[in-house]
């Protein structure tokens, strides 16, 4: 019976503190939509800053482990951790053999953080024996080295690693998973490494944190889990390259332990709950009062900002107090775009091309219904420059905008990619040109020109700012080259202009609305910018 949810054993030691070992890989295997088993192979005591004890229960506890498992469940993956003893070995092999899992994952526990080898000669000869029974290993750099017979120290450049990786491929007929983690550089390559080379890569930005407890539990589970829900090889490694980039940089907000803490498992999960919370946007919820007059808006300065970027001062600035009061009220919002997935991708260039295409494909069909929106808007306006502006001033950014999803779109079909260039259109693109399209036939002229504000001046901020990112050889140099335009940023000071000049003469429930529906599509941007995290 093939089940929905993947079915996922892990062969593991214990971590009391959670971090590591058979309870980060259950915490990961859920993370990556598993249902976690266990057989335990060692009580570990350990915590933050170290092991202090370790027993082993009777070889034969793990074997009974392993049978109540398999008599009763149907397992769709294993991952294998620590096992410290030949007997632990060979009853885990002998098992492999006759239950013949579909996806085995092997973390081969043999070199501590601090260099020392975890297991005798005799023990590390029959992990190899282990080994071709494997669909992936999951070695750091340490233990690839020994798997290779290499000194210590010998990989130091993920080129070295991957030539070493392959050669073990071709000796026990699996895919070797080569993590960057443990080598230096800017950014941590993930490669899945098979006979003939590369297989499939990702990479991430590499994170300062002491924080990094059990990171090679979490990937092999998480990628066993990956692989028996049916993804591909490089689908699969990307979710977790992701995944455990996501739960690295929010590892040290748990604040567990004061030496080497865990990763957060479970940060993904949270943010995708608050995602589809059904609870009122601010928007909606937030105590406006009469607006005779600008409200004053005072700024929680605890929050700070994502980096050293002062993302709360716009770059184009209001055109009087009633575009200050707008723009006051959406920094909460701006703060929180700057710190989506998507932007941190664009900002260190690791943006997956996958993500990238499919949020052009989805900004392709925004940008239709955005023109029709802008058309709108143009017949509504009473004043005729502002006629011009609306139905010519963005024009020229839509169509250059178009010509780069075109060319993007067209000179990116590889296989992995397809499914993202053809995408349909999506529920938050659907639902955000459905707001604007609204706002701009239904509503007062302030209004609408409200609701389209945000499109050109939220969007201008965060391309201004990522322009600081930018370089010749950039991934989306032209995309990013495009928002630190003239022209796109002149619209954008004239859009704001207008709008100040609309609120300044509307009637105070006017205002109300407009105001609501100026923070309503500010929220809308951050769902568009944050929508292909969610897939």
């Amino acid at each position: 019976m093939t089940a929905q949810v993947p079915r996922v054993l892990t062969i593991a030691g214990t971590d009391p503190t959670g971090g590591a070992g058979a309870q980060a890989d259950i915490k990961s295997i859920q993370a990556a939509g598993g249902f976690a088993l266990s057989a335990i192979t060692a009580l570990v005591s350990q915590n933050t800053h170290g092991v202090t004890t370790v027993d082993y229960p009777e070889f034969s506890t793990v074997r009974a482990q392993l049978e109540a498992i398999s008599d009763d469940v149907e397992i769709d993956a294993v991952k294998i951790g620590m096992l410290a003893r030949i007997d632990y070995i060979e009853t885990v092999r002998a098992w492999l053999k006759e239950h013949a899992p579909e996806v085995v994952v092997i973390d081969p526990v043999m070199v501590a953080t601090s260099g020392d080898r975890l297991l005798d000669k005799d023990a590390e000869d029959a992990l190899r024996e282990l080994l071709p029974l494997a669909t992936v290993i999951t070695p750091n750099i340490p233990e690839l080295e020994v798997l290779a017979s290499l000194p210590a120290g010998s990989i130091e450049s993920d080129d070295e690693a991957i030539e070493v990786a392959q050669k073990l491929s071709e000796e026990f007929d699996l895919l070797v998973t080569v993590k960057g983690g443990h080598l230096t550089g800017d950014k941590v390559i993930n490669s899945l490494v098979g006979p003939d080379g590369i297989v499939a890569t990702s990479s991430a930005p590499r994170i300062e944190t002491k924080s990094t407890h059990g990171t090679g539990c979490s990937m092999s589970s998480a990628l066993a889990t990956r692989l028996a829900a049916g993804d591909g090889y490089p689908e699969a490694l990307d979710w977790v390259t992701k995944w455990l980039h996501e739960s690295i940089s929010n590892a040290e907000a748990l604040h567990v332990g004061s030496g080497n803490g865990p990763i957060d498992h479970g940060h993904r999960a949270r943010r995708f709950e608050k995602a589809a919370s059904n609870q009122p946007w601010l928007s909606e919820s937030i105590e406006l009062g009469p607006l005779n007059e600008p409200m004053e808006v005072i700024q929680n300065d605890d929050e700070g900002d994502a980096d050293e970027l002062d993302v709360a001062t716009p770059w184009i600035e209001p055109a009087g107090p009633w575009t200050k009061m707008l723009w006051d009220l959406s920094v909460p919002v701006m703060r929180e775009m700057w710190a989506l997935p998507f932007i941190e991708g664009l900002r260190d260039d690791t943006l997956s091309q996958w993500d990238f295409t499919a949020y052009q494909r989805q900004d392709a069909f925004y940008l239709d219904r955005y023109a029709q929106a802008l058309t709108m808007l143009a017949a509504k306006s009473y004043r005729p420059a502002d006629r011009v502006h609306w139905g010519h001033g963005g024009a020229g950014a839509i169509e250059v905008e178009q010509a780069l999803h075109r060319d993007w779109l067209s000179t990116h079909r590889q296989q992995d990619l397809v499914d993202a260039a053809q995408m349909p259109i999506t529920p938050i693109t659907t639902s955000y040109t459905d707001f604007l399209l609204a706002r701009t036939a239904i509503e007062s002229y302030v209004v609408g020109a409200s609701a389209v504000l945000p499109c050109y001046w939220l969007y201008a901020e965060i391309g201004l700012k990522l322009t600081k990112f930018n370089h010749p050889d950039h991934t989306y140099n032209a995309w990013l080259t495009l928002y630190g335009d003239t022209d796109f940023v002149d619209a954008t000071r004239e859009s704001i202009r207008i709008v100040e000049e609309l609120m300044a003469e509307a009637s105070p429930a006017d205002r109300q609305r407009a105001t609501r529906a100026y923070l309503g599509a500010c929220i809308w941007e951050r769902e568009f910018f944050d929508q292909t995290s969610r897939m």
